[in-house]
């Protein structure tokens, strides 16, 4: 059966309702299959080249280069299909390709050059500089380690005119403090880096801070140093594409006598190496990774242990720095060796080599409030914090892990207090893993509440902040001086949409009504009853709607407004589902509970939603009559919709010139009525 253009794009829409990762990759897959077996050409073009950036920014390169291949042959095969803009973004793209296929030891050279001349062909016959074409030639050259021809490229990128083509402000800047660094020119990439390392697209500053670390490690800049490292991995550390610039923060941590927080980046991130977002980064990090962790075993810690766990999270063991150790540096020298074997040298590997044995720029460069950044003035203006600080070290020295582990949960509980919330973070972070080894559950689970409170208030924090919550919903019910889990769980759903917040609201509805708290199970089933306006009809939606009803209509004393959107939030679903006589009926039953001058909005609203649905059963004469009723009470806030309502119903009755009329003087036009227009059309969960 071949699947409609409609079906298409509501399978696209699903797509895209998906978390970037797997998930959404491969539903994204199954839209191209069905596109492409429905010979939709035009459709499977516009959806895989809205996926190319997905692809990149996603950490999934393999699956970009099969989409532009694919829409590059089909610009070439039927041009005709293909919008200007997206014509311009192929262009575009070819960047995106280009820096990819080196990171691949299996994807031949040669093949990486013929796309780059096919790419020079193209920005030629379209009249673009060839800018963009010189920086991606050096980016080639230099990954091989064929310095000569790198510095041709270089000098060729810097002295052409830049055009719409070329990349950002700060991004052609991170690729020339790389090109310097390489060739120990620190002075001058701190020059040409420092002015971008605030800012210029998705990829910055981020990559721009991490390309600074060792420039300004080798020039004795410590202090910027370790702002561009704390700045830098904050905006990266939840994100795959930034595999290889993660490693350059690892690698930071081995030069500045910071082990143990190398450790804790290594542990947080080991399991990206099971879906890396392209070989290279995935030698790049096991490399530093094995220069952290080789620097602990020469210090006595081969038998520290790792907490480990698959990707998916479904597997979860220990291993020792060593075992990983070993692991890692076998990793980072077979993936070079490929390398070289591809690329004809053995760059590469030594260049791996040398990372993994590096010395240390500096014998320790504190990074955080605990690990000793505390200066002079926060010493004097705060010495409780200064004193716990102490305490750690002290205990840490007298070998008390769990005391020092208790007092890490009380440095980032002061660090809070005092509005330092980045600073409370990473406290917060080395104190649960302490909490762990110190095996003190209950404190751990606090800690974890702790940095659930604090990753929530910050967007940069979500991805953190839902893997802390799922460790706190694993736990089940949390100790003494903690919400209760359905609390939380309440909270996070204010914070988190689609599903996952319906979810939660859904479990902490559940806890409340096992609790015997029928109070506080209607008011969270209220919030999930407003979300099922986003959800297709189905048995749980249909069991949350009896069970507000039941509870409703025993609570005492019983809100009117609130059962009123009760009634208000069934008539959607109801509609949503076709049932919309059964719609009608909630609706009369909530005007009539939004009695009162108080209520008037409300009651408002559920009228002119009545008369939609009054227009949907083919009744436009009524639907006029409570237009014209809400438009007279209230032209201010209701005049738009009772307007288009209006509209509609006039046209409805045979009386397009009075429709004119209504739509004018209130200044609107044919556009404004395209969603009440849809509204109408049968909902695709009617038969």
């Amino acid at each position: 059966m071949t699947t409609s253009e409609q079906e298409l794009r509501e399978r696209l829409n699903q797509a895209y309702a998906l978390p970037r990762g797997p998930a959404r990759f491969a539903a994204l897959d199954a839209v191209f299959r069905h596109a492409d077996a429905a010979g939709d050409v035009p459709f499977a073009f516009s959806a895989r080249m809205n996926a190319i950036s997905d692809f990149h920014h996603g950490g999934d390169p393999t699956r970009a280069f099969l989409a532009f291949s694919w829409c590059l042959a089909t610009f070439d095969r039927q041009p005709e299909v293909v919008e200007a803009y997206h014509a311009r973004s192929l262009l575009w793209d070819f960047k995106w390709i280009v820096w990819a296929l080196p990171q691949f030891p299996d994807i031949p050279l040669e093949r990486t050059m013929a796309v780059l001349d096919d790419m020079q062909r193209r920005y030629q016959l379209a009249g673009h500089s060839l800018h963009a074409v010189h920086q991606h030639r050096w980016l080639v050259a230099h990954h091989v380690g064929d310095m000569e021809a790198a510095q041709e490229a270089y000098d060729r990128m810097v002295t052409a005119k830049r055009d719409s083509m070329s990349d950002c402000q700060a991004c052609v800047p991170s690729g020339q403090v790389r090109h310097l660094t390489s060739l120990g020119r620190f002075d001058e990439a701190i020059t040409i880096g420092e002015p971008y390392k605030r800012g210029g697209c998705t990829e910055q500053p981020q990559w721009m801070l991490s390309e600074l670390l060792t420039p300004y490690l080798r020039t004795g800049r410590f202090d910027e140093a370790v702002e561009a490292h704390r700045d830098g991995y904050r905006r990266i550390r939840d994100d795959r594409h930034h595999l290889d610039n993660l490693a350059q923060h690892v690698l930071f941590c081995g030069l500045t006598g910071n082990e143990a927080r190398g450790l804790e980046l290594v542990e947080r991130h080991l399991s990206w190496l099971e879906r890396p977002s392209s070989p290279y980064a995935a030698m790049e990090f096991a490399a530093s990774a094995a220069l952290v962790l080789g620097r602990l075993r020469a210090a006595g810690h081969a038998d520290l242990t790792l907490s480990r766990r698959s990707d998916d999270g479904t597997r979860r063991w220990e291993a020792t720095v060593a075992e990983v150790h070993d692991e890692l540096a076998a990793q980072a020298r077979d993936l070079a060796a490929r390398f070289d074997v591809r690329n004809g040298n053995r760059h590469q590997s030594e260049r791996i080599a040398a990372r993994m044995t590096a010395t240390p720029v500096a014998q320790h460069v504190p990074l955080t409030v605990l690990a000793g950044r505390v200066t002079a003035s926060e010493q004097a203006t705060d010495p409780a914090l200064a004193a716990l600080v102490e305490r750690v070290a002290a205990l840490t020295a007298a070998g008390d892990q769990a005391g020092a582990a208790r007092t890490r949960l009380d440095v980032a509980h002061t660090l809070r207090k005092a509005g330092r919330q980045e600073d409370a973070i990473e406290a917060a972070e080395e104190a649960v893993r302490s909490l762990d080894r110190a095996g003190l559950r209950d404190d751990a689970l606090r800690c974890r509440h702790l940095l659930w409170e604090l990753y929530r208030q910050r967007y940069h924090h979500r991805a953190a902040a839902r893997v802390v919550l799922a460790e706190l919903i694993r736990a089940g019910d949390l100790p003494d001086g903690l919400p209760p889990l359905e609390v939380v769980l309440e909270d996070a759903a204010d914070l988190l949409h689609g599903a996952e917040g319906f979810t939660h609201l859904v479990t902490a509805a559940e806890r409340h009504r096992a609790n015997g708290d029928a109070d506080a199970e209607l008011r969270v089933l209220r919030k999930a009853l407003g979300r099922l306006a986003n959800r297709p009809p189905d048995d749980v939606a249909w069991a949350l709607l009896a069970r507000v009803d039941a509870l409703g209509a025993a609570a005492r004393p019983a809100s009117a407004e609130l059962l009123g959107r009760d009634q208000v939030a069934a008539a959607q679903l109801l509609n949503r589902a076709g049932r919309t006589d059964e719609a009608l009926d909630r609706l009369d039953t909530a005007v009539t509970l939004f009695d009162g001058d108080e209520l008037a909005d409300d009651r408002r609203s559920a009228r002119l939603y009545r008369a939609r649905l009054q227009l949907r059963l083919g009744e436009p004469a009524r639907a006029e009559a409570e237009a014209r009723e809400v438009l007279a009470e209230d032209p201010d806030e209701h005049g738009y919709d009772a307007t288009a309502v209006l509209a509609l119903a006039l046209r409805a009755q045979g009386r397009a010139a009075e429709a004119e009329k209504a739509l004018a003087a209130q200044d609107m036009d044919e556009d404004d009525l395209d969603y009440y227009e849809q509204d109408l059309e049968p909902d695709d969960d009617e038969d």
